[in-house]
């Protein structure tokens, strides 16, 4: 399981924008650039453990608040896996291939 980043970025958006906080003033706060909490909440940039729960003290929210749908779905996952390794597979043995994995599962 992993993060999505972008998600997390916009769940410390909404509720900084809920505190009525500025990056500018949430940046200060924390003693971090505006530069790096606008990366944040763009997913751009990660943040330390201890920045989050220092970021959930100013934003009077938990950590689960913030993580909330951030996370990344082990069935998700294996599924961009398992079109990667499609898409790598000539196009001529695609159609083969999703036939074969048709008839496996059928079989089942």
């Amino acid at each position: 399981m992993g993060i999505n980043y972008k998600i997390l970025g916009k769940n410390i958006k909404y509720y900084r924008k809920q505190k009525n906080l500025t990056q500018e003033q949430m940046a200060e706060s924390l003693e971090l650039s505006v530069g790096f909490i606008s990366q944040v909440e763009r997913g751009i940039a990660k943040m330390s453990l201890d920045t989050l729960i220092d970021l959930c003290d100013i934003l009077n929210c938990s950590a689960g608040d913030i993580l909330d749908s951030a996370h990344i779905n082990c069935r998700d996952k294996l599924s961009e896996d398992l079109l990667s390794l499609y898409e790598q597979i000539p196009k001529k043995d695609q159609t083969l291939f999703y036939y074969m994995l048709k008839a496996y599962v059928e079989h089942l």
